[in-house]
Protein backbone atom coordinates (compact mmCIF):
# COMPACT_ATOMS: atom_id res chain seq x y z
CA UNK A 1 0.00 0.00 0.00
CA UNK A 2 2.82 2.39 0.85
CA UNK A 3 4.54 1.99 -2.54
CA UNK A 4 1.61 3.22 -4.74
CA UNK A 5 1.05 6.14 -2.37
CA UNK A 6 4.74 7.08 -2.62
CA UNK A 7 4.58 6.88 -6.40
CA UNK A 8 1.55 9.12 -6.46
CA UNK A 9 3.40 11.69 -4.36
CA UNK A 10 6.45 11.57 -6.60
CA UNK A 11 4.46 12.01 -9.78
CA UNK A 12 2.54 14.85 -8.19
CA UNK A 13 5.71 16.84 -7.49
CA UNK A 14 5.68 18.18 -11.04
CA UNK A 15 3.72 21.46 -11.20
CA UNK A 16 0.50 20.78 -13.01
CA UNK A 17 -0.57 24.30 -13.83
CA UNK A 18 -0.31 27.87 -12.75
CA UNK A 19 -2.34 28.92 -9.74
CA UNK A 20 -5.98 29.44 -10.53
CA UNK A 21 -5.92 27.26 -13.65
CA UNK A 22 -7.40 23.79 -13.89
CA UNK A 23 -5.18 21.62 -16.11
CA UNK A 24 -6.86 19.68 -18.87
CA UNK A 25 -6.63 15.95 -18.24
CA UNK A 26 -5.82 14.16 -21.49
CA UNK A 27 -6.66 10.54 -22.19
CA UNK A 28 -3.90 8.02 -22.89
CA UNK A 29 -4.55 8.25 -26.62
CA UNK A 30 -4.48 12.06 -26.59
CA UNK A 31 -1.26 12.17 -24.55
CA UNK A 32 0.36 9.59 -26.84
CA UNK A 33 -0.63 11.69 -29.86
CA UNK A 34 1.03 14.74 -28.26
CA UNK A 35 4.20 12.67 -27.76
CA UNK A 36 4.11 11.47 -31.37
CA UNK A 37 3.98 15.11 -32.46
CA UNK A 38 7.27 15.74 -30.64
CA UNK A 39 5.81 17.82 -27.79
CA UNK A 40 7.63 15.75 -25.19
CA UNK A 41 7.37 18.09 -22.19
CA UNK A 42 3.62 18.53 -22.70
CA UNK A 43 3.12 14.78 -23.11
CA UNK A 44 5.22 14.07 -20.01
CA UNK A 45 3.07 16.38 -17.90
CA UNK A 46 -0.08 14.71 -19.23
CA UNK A 47 1.10 11.20 -18.36
CA UNK A 48 2.32 12.37 -14.95
CA UNK A 49 -1.21 13.60 -14.20
CA UNK A 50 -2.63 10.23 -15.26
CA UNK A 51 -0.13 8.33 -13.09
CA UNK A 52 -0.75 10.61 -10.11
CA UNK A 53 -4.47 9.88 -10.38
CA UNK A 54 -3.84 6.13 -10.71
CA UNK A 55 -0.38 4.98 -9.48
CA UNK A 56 -1.02 1.42 -10.72
CA UNK A 57 -1.34 2.69 -14.33
CA UNK A 58 1.69 0.96 -15.85
CA UNK A 59 0.98 2.30 -19.33
CA UNK A 60 1.27 5.88 -18.10
CA UNK A 61 4.38 5.10 -16.08
CA UNK A 62 6.08 3.44 -19.04
CA UNK A 63 5.30 6.53 -21.10
CA UNK A 64 6.79 8.72 -18.36
CA UNK A 65 10.01 6.69 -18.39
CA UNK A 66 10.05 6.61 -22.19
CA UNK A 67 9.72 10.39 -22.42
CA UNK A 68 12.38 11.02 -19.76
CA UNK A 69 14.77 8.85 -21.79
CA UNK A 70 13.81 10.55 -25.05
CA UNK A 71 14.55 13.94 -23.47
CA UNK A 72 18.01 12.73 -22.41
CA UNK A 73 17.20 12.24 -18.72
CA UNK A 74 18.15 8.59 -18.21
CA UNK A 75 18.65 9.23 -14.49
CA UNK A 76 14.95 10.09 -14.22
CA UNK A 77 13.80 7.28 -16.50
CA UNK A 78 15.60 4.49 -14.63
CA UNK A 79 13.71 4.63 -11.29
CA UNK A 80 10.37 4.67 -13.11
CA UNK A 81 11.36 1.62 -15.18
CA UNK A 82 12.50 -0.14 -12.00
CA UNK A 83 9.18 0.63 -10.31
CA UNK A 84 7.41 -1.12 -13.20
CA UNK A 85 9.73 -4.12 -12.84
CA UNK A 86 8.80 -4.44 -9.16
CA UNK A 87 5.19 -4.98 -10.19
CA UNK A 88 5.84 -6.79 -13.49
CA UNK A 89 9.19 -8.66 -13.43
CA UNK A 90 8.60 -9.83 -17.02
CA UNK A 91 8.27 -6.37 -18.59
CA UNK A 92 10.81 -6.44 -21.44
CA UNK A 93 10.44 -2.72 -22.08
CA UNK A 94 11.23 -1.93 -18.45
CA UNK A 95 14.29 -4.21 -18.61
CA UNK A 96 15.61 -2.52 -21.75
CA UNK A 97 14.93 0.88 -20.20
CA UNK A 98 17.02 0.02 -17.14
CA UNK A 99 19.75 -1.44 -19.37
CA UNK A 100 19.85 1.72 -21.49
CA UNK A 101 20.30 3.81 -18.35
CA UNK A 102 23.14 1.55 -17.17
CA UNK A 103 24.86 1.83 -20.55
CA UNK A 104 24.51 5.61 -20.39
CA UNK A 105 26.38 5.41 -17.05
CA UNK A 106 29.02 3.17 -18.65
CA UNK A 107 28.13 0.11 -16.58
CA UNK A 108 27.99 -2.56 -19.32
CA UNK A 109 28.32 -5.57 -16.99
CA UNK A 110 25.20 -4.63 -15.02
CA UNK A 111 23.39 -3.82 -18.26
CA UNK A 112 24.19 -7.27 -19.66
CA UNK A 113 22.75 -8.94 -16.56
CA UNK A 114 19.45 -7.18 -17.21
CA UNK A 115 19.62 -7.86 -20.97
CA UNK A 116 20.23 -11.58 -20.41
CA UNK A 117 16.92 -11.69 -18.53
CA UNK A 118 15.18 -9.82 -21.34
CA UNK A 119 16.70 -12.07 -24.04
CA UNK A 120 15.21 -15.18 -22.41
CA UNK A 121 11.75 -13.61 -22.71
CA UNK A 122 12.21 -11.93 -26.12
CA UNK A 123 15.25 -13.36 -27.96
CA UNK A 124 14.35 -11.60 -31.23
CA UNK A 125 13.55 -8.18 -29.76
CA UNK A 126 15.56 -5.65 -31.76
CA UNK A 127 16.04 -3.28 -28.81
CA UNK A 128 17.37 -6.11 -26.63
CA UNK A 129 19.81 -7.08 -29.40
CA UNK A 130 20.86 -3.49 -30.08
CA UNK A 131 21.51 -2.69 -26.41
CA UNK A 132 23.46 -5.92 -26.01
CA UNK A 133 25.64 -4.79 -28.92
CA UNK A 134 26.21 -1.41 -27.28
CA UNK A 135 27.18 -3.05 -23.99
CA UNK A 136 29.62 -5.39 -25.76
CA UNK A 137 31.05 -2.36 -27.56
CA UNK A 138 31.68 -0.62 -24.22
CA UNK A 139 33.51 -3.75 -23.07
CA UNK A 140 35.83 -3.51 -26.08
CA UNK A 141 34.37 -6.65 -27.68
CA UNK A 142 33.62 -5.08 -31.05
CA UNK A 143 33.36 -8.37 -32.98
CA UNK A 144 30.54 -9.56 -30.74
CA UNK A 145 28.93 -6.11 -30.83
CA UNK A 146 28.71 -6.16 -34.62
CA UNK A 147 27.05 -9.58 -34.59
CA UNK A 148 24.35 -8.26 -32.26
CA UNK A 149 23.89 -5.11 -34.38
CA UNK A 150 23.47 -7.34 -37.45
CA UNK A 151 20.81 -9.40 -35.66
CA UNK A 152 19.05 -6.20 -34.54
CA UNK A 153 18.97 -5.01 -38.15
CA UNK A 154 17.57 -8.36 -39.31
CA UNK A 155 14.84 -8.12 -36.66
CA UNK A 156 14.00 -4.48 -37.49
CA UNK A 157 15.44 -3.29 -40.85
CA UNK A 158 15.12 0.44 -40.12
CA UNK A 159 17.46 3.32 -41.07
CA UNK A 160 18.34 3.77 -37.39
CA UNK A 161 19.50 0.16 -37.02
CA UNK A 162 21.41 0.39 -40.31
CA UNK A 163 23.23 3.52 -39.13
CA UNK A 164 24.19 1.87 -35.83
CA UNK A 165 25.66 -1.12 -37.66
CA UNK A 166 27.56 1.09 -40.13
CA UNK A 167 29.04 3.21 -37.33
CA UNK A 168 30.29 0.08 -35.55
CA UNK A 169 31.82 -1.28 -38.74
CA UNK A 170 33.55 2.04 -39.47
CA UNK A 171 35.46 1.85 -36.19
CA UNK A 172 35.95 -1.94 -36.14
CA UNK A 173 37.04 -2.97 -39.64
CA UNK A 174 40.47 -2.67 -41.20
CA UNK A 175 40.89 0.37 -43.41
CA UNK A 176 43.01 1.89 -46.13
CA UNK A 177 43.28 5.66 -46.48
CA UNK A 178 44.73 7.72 -49.32
CA UNK A 179 45.25 11.45 -49.02
CA UNK A 180 46.29 14.18 -51.42
CA UNK A 181 47.58 17.63 -50.41
CA UNK A 182 48.15 20.79 -52.44
CA UNK A 183 49.75 23.95 -51.00
CA UNK A 184 49.98 27.37 -52.61
CA UNK A 185 52.17 30.18 -51.22
CA UNK A 186 51.61 33.84 -52.07
CA UNK A 187 55.33 34.47 -52.67
CA UNK A 188 57.86 32.99 -55.08
CA UNK A 189 57.93 29.62 -53.30
CA UNK A 190 56.96 26.73 -55.58
CA UNK A 191 53.68 24.98 -54.94
CA UNK A 192 53.62 21.85 -52.81
CA UNK A 193 52.13 18.55 -53.93
CA UNK A 194 51.97 15.50 -51.73
CA UNK A 195 50.21 12.26 -51.07
CA UNK A 196 50.26 9.44 -48.60
CA UNK A 197 48.71 6.05 -48.04
CA UNK A 198 47.98 4.48 -44.68
CA UNK A 199 46.89 0.96 -43.75
CA UNK A 200 45.28 0.07 -40.44
CA UNK A 201 44.90 -3.70 -40.23
CA UNK A 202 42.80 -5.26 -37.50
CA UNK A 203 44.52 -8.33 -36.04
CA UNK A 204 42.09 -8.72 -33.13
CA UNK A 205 39.74 -6.58 -31.07
CA UNK A 206 42.78 -5.47 -29.05
CA UNK A 207 45.57 -5.26 -31.66
CA UNK A 208 46.03 -3.40 -34.94
CA UNK A 209 49.03 -3.02 -37.26
CA UNK A 210 49.75 0.33 -38.94
CA UNK A 211 51.62 0.92 -42.20
CA UNK A 212 52.19 4.29 -43.86
CA UNK A 213 54.03 5.78 -46.83
CA UNK A 214 54.30 9.43 -47.91
CA UNK A 215 55.67 11.25 -50.95
CA UNK A 216 55.98 15.01 -51.28
CA UNK A 217 57.39 17.67 -53.57
CA UNK A 218 58.03 20.84 -51.56
CA UNK A 219 60.44 23.70 -52.20
CA UNK A 220 61.36 21.92 -55.48
CA UNK A 221 62.58 18.80 -53.61
CA UNK A 222 61.09 15.32 -54.10
CA UNK A 223 61.11 13.31 -50.89
CA UNK A 224 59.47 10.27 -49.34
CA UNK A 225 59.27 8.38 -46.09
CA UNK A 226 57.59 5.26 -44.74
CA UNK A 227 57.17 3.05 -41.73
CA UNK A 228 54.61 1.52 -39.42
CA UNK A 229 53.47 0.88 -35.91
CA UNK A 230 50.98 -0.77 -33.57
CA UNK A 231 47.74 0.06 -31.78
CA UNK A 232 47.05 -1.94 -28.62
CA UNK A 233 43.81 -1.63 -26.67
CA UNK A 234 45.02 -2.58 -23.21
CA UNK A 235 41.58 -1.94 -21.70
CA UNK A 236 38.19 -1.25 -23.32
CA UNK A 237 38.66 2.44 -22.59
CA UNK A 238 42.46 2.73 -23.05
CA UNK A 239 44.50 2.57 -26.27
CA UNK A 240 48.28 2.73 -26.74
CA UNK A 241 49.76 3.71 -30.10
CA UNK A 242 53.34 3.69 -31.37
CA UNK A 243 54.64 4.58 -34.83
CA UNK A 244 57.97 5.14 -36.58
CA UNK A 245 58.43 6.78 -40.00
CA UNK A 246 61.84 6.95 -41.67
CA UNK A 247 63.02 9.07 -44.61
CA UNK A 248 66.82 8.90 -45.00
CA UNK A 249 68.46 11.98 -46.54
CA UNK A 250 65.26 14.04 -46.42
CA UNK A 251 65.75 17.80 -46.21
CA UNK A 252 62.22 19.19 -45.91
CA UNK A 253 60.38 16.17 -44.51
CA UNK A 254 61.73 14.67 -41.27
CA UNK A 255 64.36 11.98 -41.55
CA UNK A 256 62.80 10.37 -38.48
CA UNK A 257 59.31 10.63 -36.98
CA UNK A 258 58.73 8.80 -33.68
CA UNK A 259 55.27 8.77 -32.09
CA UNK A 260 54.03 7.51 -28.73
CA UNK A 261 50.41 8.12 -27.76
CA UNK A 262 47.83 7.07 -25.19
CA UNK A 263 44.06 7.52 -25.52
CA UNK A 264 41.59 7.10 -22.67
CA UNK A 265 37.84 7.43 -23.08
CA UNK A 266 35.65 8.53 -20.19
CA UNK A 267 31.95 9.05 -20.76
CA UNK A 268 31.60 11.53 -23.65
CA UNK A 269 35.26 12.55 -23.81
CA UNK A 270 38.41 11.04 -25.30
CA UNK A 271 41.58 12.16 -23.50
CA UNK A 272 44.83 11.98 -25.47
CA UNK A 273 48.47 12.33 -24.50
CA UNK A 274 51.06 12.53 -27.29
CA UNK A 275 54.85 12.51 -27.38
CA UNK A 276 56.32 13.02 -30.86
CA UNK A 277 59.94 13.46 -31.87
CA UNK A 278 61.08 14.64 -35.33
CA UNK A 279 64.67 14.55 -36.55
CA UNK A 280 66.09 16.58 -39.44
CA UNK A 281 69.57 17.04 -40.84
CA UNK A 282 71.07 19.25 -38.13
CA UNK A 283 67.93 19.79 -36.05
CA UNK A 284 65.31 17.95 -34.01
CA UNK A 285 61.94 18.88 -32.50
CA UNK A 286 60.02 17.20 -29.70
CA UNK A 287 56.31 17.82 -29.04
CA UNK A 288 54.51 17.13 -25.76
CA UNK A 289 50.80 17.44 -26.40
CA UNK A 290 47.66 16.83 -24.30
CA UNK A 291 44.31 16.86 -26.11
CA UNK A 292 40.63 16.10 -25.62
CA UNK A 293 37.80 15.26 -28.03
CA UNK A 294 34.42 15.93 -26.44
CA UNK A 295 31.00 14.91 -27.75
CA UNK A 296 28.93 17.85 -26.55
CA UNK A 297 25.75 16.41 -28.10
CA UNK A 298 24.85 13.58 -30.45
CA UNK A 299 25.65 15.95 -33.32
CA UNK A 300 28.26 18.40 -32.03
CA UNK A 301 31.84 17.53 -31.12
CA UNK A 302 34.75 19.73 -30.07
CA UNK A 303 38.44 18.91 -30.18
CA UNK A 304 41.06 20.85 -28.20
CA UNK A 305 44.83 20.31 -28.34
CA UNK A 306 47.78 22.10 -26.78
CA UNK A 307 51.36 21.36 -27.80
CA UNK A 308 54.66 22.45 -26.28
CA UNK A 309 57.69 21.98 -28.53
CA UNK A 310 61.43 22.00 -27.96
CA UNK A 311 63.74 22.38 -30.95
CA UNK A 312 67.47 21.71 -30.92
CA UNK A 313 69.02 23.56 -33.88
CA UNK A 314 72.64 23.02 -32.94
CA UNK A 315 73.38 26.65 -32.08
CA UNK A 316 74.70 28.25 -28.90
CA UNK A 317 71.11 28.43 -27.72
CA UNK A 318 70.55 24.72 -27.20
CA UNK A 319 66.75 24.73 -27.19
CA UNK A 320 64.08 26.89 -28.80
CA UNK A 321 60.59 26.50 -27.36
CA UNK A 322 57.30 26.90 -29.18
CA UNK A 323 53.60 26.53 -28.42
CA UNK A 324 50.60 25.50 -30.50
CA UNK A 325 46.85 25.40 -29.88
CA UNK A 326 44.15 23.68 -31.93
CA UNK A 327 40.36 24.11 -31.73
CA UNK A 328 38.38 21.78 -34.02
CA UNK A 329 34.55 21.74 -33.93
CA UNK A 330 32.46 19.38 -36.05
CA UNK A 331 28.71 19.19 -36.58
CA UNK A 332 26.81 16.23 -38.04
CA UNK A 333 23.97 17.55 -40.19
CA UNK A 334 22.74 14.11 -41.27
CA UNK A 335 23.97 10.61 -40.40
CA UNK A 336 26.11 10.71 -43.56
CA UNK A 337 27.13 14.37 -43.85
CA UNK A 338 29.14 16.52 -41.43
CA UNK A 339 30.71 19.95 -41.38
CA UNK A 340 34.07 20.50 -39.72
CA UNK A 341 36.10 23.58 -38.91
CA UNK A 342 39.27 24.55 -37.18
CA UNK A 343 41.44 27.29 -35.77
CA UNK A 344 45.12 26.80 -34.97
CA UNK A 345 47.86 28.95 -33.51
CA UNK A 346 51.39 27.77 -34.23
CA UNK A 347 51.94 24.39 -35.91
CA UNK A 348 48.58 23.39 -37.40
CA UNK A 349 49.32 19.75 -38.31
CA UNK A 350 51.82 17.22 -36.98
CA UNK A 351 51.11 14.85 -39.88
CA UNK A 352 52.51 17.44 -42.32
CA UNK A 353 55.27 18.74 -40.06
CA UNK A 354 58.30 19.92 -42.08
CA UNK A 355 61.53 21.88 -41.73
CA UNK A 356 59.79 25.25 -42.26
CA UNK A 357 57.84 24.79 -38.99
CA UNK A 358 60.63 23.99 -36.52
CA UNK A 359 61.48 26.28 -33.63
CA UNK A 360 59.08 28.93 -32.38
CA UNK A 361 56.80 28.74 -35.42
CA UNK A 362 54.14 31.44 -35.37
CA UNK A 363 51.08 31.51 -37.59
CA UNK A 364 47.31 31.35 -37.44
CA UNK A 365 45.28 28.94 -39.50
CA UNK A 366 41.56 28.80 -40.28
CA UNK A 367 40.05 25.70 -41.86
CA UNK A 368 36.73 24.32 -42.98
CA UNK A 369 35.57 21.17 -44.69
CA UNK A 370 33.02 18.43 -45.15
CA UNK A 371 32.88 14.73 -44.38
CA UNK A 372 30.67 12.26 -46.26
CA UNK A 373 30.12 8.66 -45.13
CA UNK A 374 28.85 6.47 -47.97
CA UNK A 375 26.80 3.27 -47.46
CA UNK A 376 29.68 1.22 -48.92
CA UNK A 377 31.79 2.01 -45.81
CA UNK A 378 33.71 4.71 -47.66
CA UNK A 379 34.47 8.08 -46.05
CA UNK A 380 35.43 11.16 -48.06
CA UNK A 381 36.84 14.30 -46.42
CA UNK A 382 37.56 17.56 -48.24
CA UNK A 383 39.23 20.39 -46.33
CA UNK A 384 40.49 23.91 -47.07
CA UNK A 385 42.99 25.78 -44.86
CA UNK A 386 44.19 29.38 -44.94
CA UNK A 387 47.33 30.17 -42.96
CA UNK A 388 48.30 33.78 -42.32
CA UNK A 389 50.30 36.03 -39.99
CA UNK A 390 53.33 33.79 -40.36
CA UNK A 391 56.59 35.25 -39.15
CA UNK A 392 57.85 35.31 -42.76
CA UNK A 393 54.73 37.29 -43.83
CA UNK A 394 53.75 34.52 -46.24
CA UNK A 395 50.15 33.39 -46.68
CA UNK A 396 49.51 29.71 -47.36
CA UNK A 397 46.45 28.03 -48.86
CA UNK A 398 46.10 24.26 -48.55
CA UNK A 399 43.54 21.85 -50.00
CA UNK A 400 43.36 18.30 -48.67
CA UNK A 401 41.26 15.45 -50.05
CA UNK A 402 41.20 12.05 -48.36
CA UNK A 403 39.36 8.81 -48.99
CA UNK A 404 39.08 5.99 -46.47
CA UNK A 405 37.72 2.52 -47.27
CA UNK A 406 36.89 -0.16 -44.69
CA UNK A 407 37.30 -3.82 -45.50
Amino acid sequence: MFFPILLAALFALTPLAEAGQAPKVLTHAEAARVADEGRDAEALAAFQRLAAANPSDQVARLWIARLHARMGHQNLAEPVYRSVLLEDPNSVEAMTGVAAALIARYEPELALEMLDRAAKLAPSNDEVLNLTGRAREQQGRSSEAIRYFERALDAAPTPRRQQTLEAARLSHLSRIEVRGVSELFDDASPDTRGGDIALNIRVSDALRIIGRGQVQRKFALDEQRGGGGLEWRVKPETLLRGQVLIGPDNVVLPEGDFLGEVEHSYKNALWIGTLRHFTFNGASTTFISPAVDWMATDRLSLGLRYALSFTDIGTLVSMEAGQSLHVRPAYRITPRFSLQGGYAVGVESFEDFAIDRIGDFRAQTLSGGIRVNLPILTSIVANYERQFWRRDDVTLSRVTLSLSQRF
